[in-house]
Parts: C-alpha cells; structure tokens; sequence
C-alpha cells in the first residue's frame, strides 16, 4: 500500500511539474513577450557607399552633398553599382521579470519606403531583468535598388545622407525563439529606428 501511495504521489507531481512547465513555455506568451524586450541602435559603424566614407561625401556638417566627391563615385554611377554597406550595432535589453531566449533575428532595411536589404543573424541573447547585449546587424546592397528615377542617384545620396532626408532609413527585426529545434519568429516586424543614419547629419 505505501508503493502505491507513493507511486501516486510521484505521478501526482510529475503531472503538476508538467503543467506548471507547459504554462510558462507556452510557445504563442513566449513570441508575444519579445515584444516587451528594448531595441535601441547603440551605433553605425563603417558606413560606406562603393568603399568609400560615406562622411566624406558631405560638407557644411552635414547639411549638404559634397559634390566635389561625387567623381569618385563616377565609375559605380556608370554601372548603377553603388553598394551601401555597413554594421549596425543594436542593443536588446529586458526590462521585464522575464527571461525568454532570442534565439535569432530577421531584419529589414527600408529606403524611403523600400526594401533594401534583408538579412538574417543567429543569435542567442537569454537575459535576466536589467540585462542587456548587443548584436551586429550588418547589410550591403546597390543602391540603385531603390533609387527614384525622379530623383536620380545624386537625389537618393542628399535624401540618405543630409538633413533633407530625415526618416529615409528604417531599421525593423523580427525576433524568434527556438521551439523542438526551429525558430519561431515574431509575427510582423518591429521598427527599431525610423532615421538610422541620423548621426551622419549631426541632427
């Protein structure tokens, strides 16, 4: 009789873990919390446009194109091969009394309202409350992509690089967590930054 009791209680319990676990890894609460996470862009980092500074194609700090630089850009131009290329390093921190592990990334750059690049980064960040990393993000496609036949390469250039075009680069992820070996990605992307070149003009 006390086997029996016992063997009860042991099912009685392993039933209760059980539960208790299935609730707190309800994989749907789990992709909706990573909403709940704080994603900031710390930096931008070796920018540059066809290998070259991206800096040194302004001038007035920062208020207009440098058009004394854009001979250096003929070759690229001729070919409509202009490569914008460069690493964004995004900090993700848990506000939350929660801990669920990213376990990777979707991103998306968007130029005035277009695809530019997406890309993938495998990352696992698990952090407890106050807890923060930072993650590279980095991206290289031609810009002629996504240039406005209206307003040509040199327009697209003053639109990325000067005052003028405030909001023209969005940053977006969408982070996942790993459930029986895939990934489970957040339904929709999350905007991160809607001006992410913003230092180059010291707005």
């Amino acid at each position: 009789m006390t086997n029996k009791r016992t063997n009860r209680l042991l099912v009685l319990l392993m039933i209760t873990v059980l539960i208790s676990a299935c609730g707190s890894l309800n994989p749907a609460k789990q992709v909706d919390m990573l909403k709940s996470y704080n994603y900031d862009v710390e930096s931008v980092t070796g920018l540059t446009i066809a290998g070259r500074s991206a800096q040194g194609l302004l001038e007035g700090n920062g208020t207009s194109l440098n058009m004394n630089a854009l001979p250096g850009l003929a070759l690229g131009i001729l070919r409509k091969d202009l490569p914008l290329a460069a690493v964004v390093n995004m900090k993700v921190s848990n506000p939350t009394t929660n801990v669920t592990g990213i376990n990777a990334f979707k991103y998306l750059i968007e130029i005035k309202g277009k695809p530019f690049f997406e890309g993938t980064v495998d990352r696992v960040v698990r952090l407890n409350q106050g807890e923060s990393a930072v993650v590279p993000l980095t991206f290289n496609a031609n810009l002629f992509g996504v240039v406005d036949e209206n307003r040509g390469i040199e327009g697209l250039l003053s639109d990325l690089l000067t005052r003028e075009g405030q909001g023209a680069v969005v940053l977006k992820i969408k982070p996942s967590i790993s459930l029986a070996g895939s990934n489970i990605f957040y339904p929709g992307y999350i905007t991160i930054d809607n001006d992410l070149l913003k230092s180059l003009s010291k707005r």
